[in-house]
């Protein structure tokens, strides 16, 4: 694995930290995209694998309904219930990504699968914090979107150009 690849794998752990990567769209460049929570989707968050992009606009159509419940500050036990439909999804999603990988034998599936188990598991303590505060709903809306960015961009891109090169 390269050094760069490492270093990005790194940096999808500490989103929660905000990390900043200048090579992601995390970046402070684009800062104010993300600090005006834009949940809409851009053609770059193609992967060019249409279940994966499929799963994908699903995944950031949940970020939007939650954002949209948390904003209106009403409603609790419902956006509970979204919250833990984006866990069970994210679950689903993962499960399904790594099954595609498994049929077409991507040689980066343990490391891949290592990487689900522990957004799913940082998803889950976020997740957990917000039944708390739903307070703090902002920087939770900005975790999703820049994992989902960051992992979708990096990570699930890899898989594809290995899909498109095979």
């Amino acid at each position: 694995m390269s050094k760069k690849s490492v270093e990005s794998r790194a940096a999808g752990k500490d989103i929660k930290k905000g990390a900043q990567n200048a090579d992601s769209p995390d970046s402070d460049a684009n800062s104010d995209r993300y600090s005006n929570i834009d949940l809409e989707w851009r053609e770059q968050y193609n992967t060019g694998v249409a279940e994966i992009d499929y799963q994908h606009r699903y995944f950031l159509g949940s970020i939007k309904r939650i954002a949209s419940f948390m904003a209106s500050k009403k409603d609790h036990p419902y956006c509970q219930r979204l919250l833990m439909e984006l866990v069970y999804y994210t679950k689903f999603h993962f499960y399904s990504e790594e099954n595609l990988m498994m049929h077409c034998k991507y040689p980066e599936i343990r490391e891949h699968q290592k990487l689900h188990l522990d957004l799913i598991d940082l998803l889950t303590n976020e997740v957990n914090l917000m039944a708390e505060n739903m307070d703090e709903y902002h920087q939770f809306i900005q975790f999703l979107l820049k994992w989902f960015v960051h992992h979708s961009m990096e990570e699930d891109k890899r898989f594809a150009t290995f899909l498109k090169n095979r």
